[in-house]
């Protein structure tokens, strides 16, 4: 078998480059296939599927002997040796003032609406209240240009701005000018999605702060003798191999999808994910948040096309997904809008201020830790898809909850309320 890569410039059709790798023609036998197909077969939910992943691997793994087959998969021609530092090169070294720093993601200054912005704004609001990408975005200030990483230079500044205004509100209509350039999308007035516009901006900066200059050829890699940590860590160095970031850094997170025939056969793809997409019930008017995430990471019966790797067989796989890398920064997307029906799904969810995800870790890759997230940080969207708003509230120094409604911002106190129809996206940070 190979890792196959693509350009994640076309996310939706990556997906389909990866379905028809590992899961082509495929039937879904869950007992949740009707509410999953319903929203899965929308062109929203398999752009939000995907979430800018770069490209996928899928290795067989022999469960009876407990090492990898002889296959091969693609890396870049370097030297293995150097290669093998790529995952703890991206660390970050800095001497970035933590005045600044406090200044940027403690102050309430709220965002003028622009026409139908509150999209962006409570997206931003979000993202600037994100202590740690914050931190790694001043450290990396140097790679901050205005020619060649524009997007990433206004954000750079609307956050100093932030840091040093005296006014209640200030407007982004340069970030917005800016952003609008690459995305024709997002120019003039109209509406747009929150959790859309989040992945578009992570995406941009991402590509545009990516630390690799060059991006290696590949060449074919024995896997023989290889643990399930050691193919782990080869797709995340490869990965990192073409894109290095603080994004990555700071957003994203590694899943392994285990695949297990009923020959006891197993096999693995990994895949970089920038958002979790939780699917809601279709028929429900409530959902607790921990159940969806129990949902996503749920087992799932899945039917091959091509013959199991070990008894040659057409047959039934069971397929969990668990993280094999955790996150820095978790963010939640909750599936409320359907494209394909045109409707909003507004089911009361309740969620969590912590969250514990340590039964969703893959341990064999070496994460033993509780693995507890935080939430700071919430988008809601009120209303319907033509007429609705975007609001955040936002849980500055860990302590109070304020509401940010574009210009307005408000105190809400050191207690929020947990169950919420509005509910949107959720940030959560990870405390170890």
């Amino acid at each position: 078998m190979s890792i196959y890569k693509d350009n994640m410039q076309n996310s939706s059709s990556l997906l389909n480059k990866i379905n028809n790798l590992s899961l082509e023609n495929s039937t879904k036998v869950s007992k949740k296939k009707q509410n999953k197909d319903n929203i899965k077969n929308s062109k929203f939910f398999q752009d939000s599927q995907s979430n800018g992943n770069i490209f996928q691997s899928f290795i067989p793994y022999n469960n009876y002997q407990n090492i990898l087959p002889s296959e091969t998969k693609l890396l870049p021609k370097n030297n293995t040796s150097e290669y093998s530092t790529l995952s703890t090169s991206h660390k970050t070294h800095t001497n970035t003032s933590n005045s600044k720093l406090n200044n940027i993601i403690s102050n309430t200054i709220g965002l003028v609406n622009l026409g139908n912005t509150c999209y962006m704004n409570t997206c931003l609001q979000n993202l600037i209240h994100s202590k740690e990408f914050i931190y790694r975005l001043l450290a990396k200030k140097n790679l901050i240009d205005d020619e060649k990483t524009p997007i990433s230079k206004e954000f750079y500044n609307l956050c100093e701005e932030i840091a040093t205004t005296k006014k209640r509100a200030i407007s982004p209509d340069d970030f917005k000018y800016i952003i609008g350039r690459g995305h024709p999308q997002l120019r003039g007035t109209g509406q747009f999605d929150t959790q859309e516009f989040c992945r578009i901006l992570l995406e941009d900066i991402n590509r545009e702060l990516n630390e690799v200059e060059f991006m290696s050829e590949y060449k074919e890699l024995s896997t023989t003798n290889k643990t399930k940590i050691e193919c782990d860590k080869d797709f995340d160095n490869l990965f990192r191999s073409r894109e290095n970031s603080i994004i990555v850094d700071s957003f994203y997170g590694q899943i392994i999808n285990i695949f297990t025939c009923k020959c006891k056969f197993e096999s693995y793809s990994f895949q970089k994910i920038l958002d979790f997409p939780l699917l809601l019930p279709s028929k429900k008017d409530y959902a607790n948040i921990k159940d969806l995430i129990a949902d996503y990471f749920d087992e799932e019966e899945v039917k091959f096309s091509k013959k199991c790797e070990n008894c040659k067989s057409k047959t039934v796989h069971k397929k969990i997904v668990r993280m094999s890398q955790p996150p820095n920064i978790l963010i939640l997307s909750l599936q409320r809008i359907n494209e394909r029906t045109k409707k909003k799904n507004n089911c009361e969810i309740e969620f969590s201020e912590e969250l514990n995800l340590k039964k969703y870790i893959d341990e064999d890759c070496g994460h033993k830790s509780e693995y507890k997230y935080y939430l700071y940080g919430i988008g809601h969207h009120s209303g319907t898809i033509n007429f609705g708003h975007y609001y955040a509230n936002i849980k500055i120094d860990d302590k109070i909850w304020y509401e940010f409604n574009d210009s307005k911002v408000k105190e809400i106190g050191d207690k929020i309320d947990t169950k919420s129809n509005s509910v949107y996206v959720l940030f959560y940070k990870k405390r170890i």
